[in-house]
């Protein structure tokens, strides 16, 4: 592994950041399409404080551009990220939705029982999670294409090669063209809990999803809240 201060200084380290069940699997993934980019499991990067957490951050791989990546959980909304001690990392934020994340979100809390959760849940995961996550984003990191990059869930399915290829040249990646596959994880392998582990991801290609009923559904009872409603328009979202 590298360990030398120069080799150190050449070193790119970039956070993806975001909500639970937003899309991050897929969007760690298709980074690693990149030969220079690594491929790491979801990797707490909160925990790099220390005076020599740079050279720690270097060792989980040999690739010259780090990514770790670890979604903010429900008791964070107010402190997360908590940033590493690393000069000049870059963020790579990802949005997604309000609907198709709380419905994913009820899938994850309530797994079988998912039908039998109370409408009311909803309304905690879009007002109370989602919201205050990625306005506390929003706030601290603006998209300013240097240290910040913003991309949307849904621009990524619809548009992978011009967004990944943005993404790179963001990162600086010797990889410029964009794609819309991806090589699955080296030394590990994807599984429900840290990083997606369906189907979906394992066909190594980006697929636009459907969205449900029941996700327009969703959208129709919490669009309205004034908490996301503000957030929504600062993403780019339309009111349906």
């Amino acid at each position: 592994m590298t360990s030398s201060i120069k080799e150190l200084a050449e070193r790119t380290i970039a956070l993806e950041l975001s909500v639970m069940r937003s899309g991050s699997t897929l969007l760690k993934a298709l980074m690693a399409a990149a030969p220079d980019i690594s491929s790491l499991p979801e990797t707490n990067f909160q925990k790099f404080q220390s005076a020599t957490a740079a050279s720690e951050i270097a060792s989980l791989c040999d690739e010259r551009i780090v990514v770790l990546k670890r979604p903010a959980w429900f008791n964070e909304t107010k402190r997360y990220p908590k940033l590493p001690n690393v000069p000049n990392a870059k963020r790579v934020i990802l949005a997604r939705d309000v609907h198709t994340t709380t419905a994913s979100l009820r899938k994850m809390v309530f797994r079988k029982v998912e039908s039998w959760a109370p409408r009311s849940i909803d309304n905690w995961f879009a007002n109370k999670y989602w919201a205050p996550v990625y306005a506390n984003l929003l706030d601290r990191f603006p998209d300013d294409g240097t240290s910040n990059f913003w991309i949307r869930y849904e621009d990524l399915v619809q548009e992978p090669i011009e967004w990944t290829g943005k993404l790179f040249r963001f990162l600086g990646s010797d990889r410029t063209e964009g794609t819309d596959s991806y090589p699955p994880p080296k030394g590990y392998d994807w599984k429900w809990g840290s990083d997606d582990g369906g189907d979906k991801i394992k066909s190594l290609t980006v697929q636009a999803p459907k969205i449900p009923q029941s996700s327009l559904d969703i959208l129709e009872r919490v669009q309205g809240l004034p908490q996301v409603a503000l957030v929504r328009a600062r993403l780019g979202y339309a009111n349906s």
